[in-house]
């Protein structure tokens, strides 16, 4: 309808009704087509964690594992690290001479195992400290029978006791030492056990020109029911 200056107030009301109707009904029109363009959007049934989004720059991380199996009667640690996509695989076995010592001194080599692989510390090779930890945390192979255990566990006049082993040093000298636990307090209040070769310990790092930073093995094996130790040194 077109307004002009004739028409009159009821003319000018309907005009206003049609204009009205007009908008309503194009209005909805548009609103039906706004919203089937909405739907007609692809809609994600899932939540990609921003995590999972960034997984791809992500480095692989370093892994170690470690197996023990056995070659004939004696322990063999293969221990496989995978850094990156390299794996880098590394035999322990005990020394042909050590498995002569151990047999020509009434040992059985079926018993012989790998106690801990380590890194000698300053503390290991101080005559003030005077002793050699084992830490129960990085022990390969557990090595006292329950009856021994419980032993080392008890005091005599208030000091733990002790268990003296035969020792084949690096030097493949046969001496003595003795066994003890050992165990300490730590800052967060729990306590970490370990094992300490006492005594007699400054004498071998003297005689066999032990040093901070050596690497060195200690195998376990039985002569009969009695527990030995093999100290191995390893070459840089």
């Amino acid at each position: 309808m077109e307004c002009t200056s004739s028409m009159t107030r009821m003319d000018y009301l309907l005009a206003v009704c049609e204009v009205f109707m007009l908008k309503s009904m194009y209005g909805g029109l548009m609103n039906q087509q706004h919203h089937h363009h909405q739907e007609e959007k692809p809609i994600l049934d899932f939540v990609v964690s921003r995590r999972k989004r960034s997984m791809s720059k992500t480095r692989p991380r370093k892994v170690t594992e470690k197996f023990i199996c056995n070659n004939n009667g004696c322990e063999k640690s293969i221990i496989k690290k995978a850094v990156e996509n390299r794996v880098i695989l590394e035999n322990r076995e005990l020394d042909i001479e050590f498995k002569n010592l151990i047999k020509c001194n009434g040992g059985s080599l079926e018993s012989v195992k790998l106690v801990i692989e380590k890194t000698l510390f300053k503390t290991d090779v101080k005559p003030e400290e005077g002793r050699f930890s084992i830490p129960q945390k990085q022990m390969s192979n557990s090595f006292l029978e329950p009856e021994e255990d419980a032993h080392l566990s008890t005091r005599n006049e208030g000091k733990m006791c002790e268990m003296k082993v035969m020792l084949i040093e690096p030097s493949r000298r046969i001496s003595e030492i003795n066994l003890r636990k050992w165990f300490m307090n730590k800052d967060n209040g729990k306590v970490s056990l370990s094992y300490v070769l006492v005594t007699y310990w400054n004498e071998v790092v003297r005689r066999n020109n032990l040093e901070c930073d050596t690497k060195v093995q200690l195998w376990a094996f039985r002569k009969g029911v009695d527990l030995c130790f093999a100290l191995v040194k390893l070459q840089h």
